[in-house]
């Protein structure tokens, strides 16, 4: 089993499919923080989400949250699968 290499990496060139009968998509990740404001959860207390901004080739900027469910469901996955060393 291969351990997958995180997507959240600033540099870091990720494909993903947004919706089924889609093409896959690729890009740049250009920037890793937290959704601000901070959404509220249902109790109202603010919760921190992670999220990316993807640059795409035709220079469209998207931002995409990025906790694992979202990875998940979008089947993102780093492009430059290099080596790491441990």
């Amino acid at each position: 089993m291969a351990i997958q290499i995180p997507v959240d990496v600033v540099g870091r060139t990720v494909s993903w499919v947004p919706t089924q009968s889609s093409a896959r998509l690729e890009g740049e990740v250009i920037r890793v923080g937290f959704q601000w404001p901070y959404p509220r959860d249902k109790r109202g207390l603010p919760t921190l989400k992670k999220q990316m901004t993807v640059l795409l080739p035709d220079e469209r900027v998207l931002n995409i949250n990025c906790e694992q469910e979202d990875i998940s469901r979008l089947s993102m996955r780093a492009e430059d699968q290099g080596e790491i060393a441990w």
